[in-house]
């Protein structure tokens, strides 16, 4: 069992935050920005990490990716440090391999491969209550919007990990039978999603200035919320967190005590939780 890792990778950091074994970083590359990461050390960027620093903390154990370059395989093989790439999830399948994979290499093959699984059981379960709580009697259309390389406007597409990830907000995705990432701007006014959820201000902006779209009620009435396209490569905490996020601007703010039912009892039990856990 490894005692002191590095993680080069903001994806399987987030795992293994989730799983517990954060507690063994000693290290981190820039990219893993997260918030709840920011008392482990830089050790410079995934594609350049600062070998002497790894040495000098004692590192057991690499873990990253597996785009690293050769070069960087190789400075870690004459310096005798262990690396372990892995591939990124495309589907739920996947990432259930993943947090077991995670779990043995950090803790072994018995006990660190049930946190493993104990982890991600836990983590759909924790999803599965939120969506629990959305009160029976409100229903929402969202969608989510991205910009491409070239400008054009995005979607998330189905089978894709992406878009199962984003189902978990209670909402219904307007874009549920996309199967091309591009969106079409008549078929986004048709729909009239009560909610946008978008990757960058680019995204709203455009929205702003296309004269079919600005006046649609999700841009009016500012139901709209900006959630980076990278966090979906988050599987971990910030998955947790964001999905909650979701829910509560969409579902748990509109709860009043002059409306109270049994549903918004039990939202406002799932808030209280949920701000406990980011606290």
């Amino acid at each position: 069992e490894p005692l002191n890792i590095v993680v080069l990778s903001d994806s399987l950091a987030d795992i293994i935050s989730y799983i517990g074994y954060d507690v063994k970083m000693v290290g981190r590359s820039v990219e893993c920005d997260q918030e709840f990461l920011s008392v482990v050390p830089l050790v410079g960027t995934a594609s350049a990490p600062n070998i002497d620093t790894i040495i000098s903390s004692e590192t057991d154990l690499v873990i990253a990716e597996d785009n690293v370059p050769d070069s960087v395989k190789q400075q870690f093989a004459d310096n005798g440090i262990t690396l372990l790439t892995l591939k990124k999830p495309t589907n739920f399948d996947e990432m259930k391999v993943l947090y077991s994979d995670l779990g043995t290499a950090l803790g072994g093959k018995t006990t660190g491969k049930e946190k493993g699984d104990t982890a991600y059981t836990e983590l759909f379960d924790t999803l599965d209550t939120y969506n629990n709580a959305i009160p029976t009697s409100l229903v929402k259309s969202a969608c989510y919007l991205y910009l491409d390389e070239t400008g054009a406007l995005c979607t998330l597409t189905k089978g894709t990990r992406e878009f199962d990830m984003f189902a978990y907000n209670g909402a219904i995705n307007v874009f549920e039978s996309q199967e091309t990432p591009q969106v079409d701007l008549e078929q986004l006014k048709f729909a009239t999603p009560t909610c946008i959820f978008y990757d960058s201000e680019e995204v709203l902006t455009y929205l702003r200035n296309n004269a079919d779209l600005y006046d649609m009620a999700a841009l009016t009435n500012e139901e709209t919320f900006l959630l980076k396209k990278s966090d979906f490569n988050r599987m971990g905490t910030t998955f947790e967190e964001n999905t909650y996020r979701m829910i509560e601007f969409m579902f748990i703010e509109e709860s009043t005590p002059d409306e109270a039912t049994p549903d918004d009892a039990l939202a406002e039990t799932v808030s209280e939780t949920i701000v406990g856990f980011v606290e």
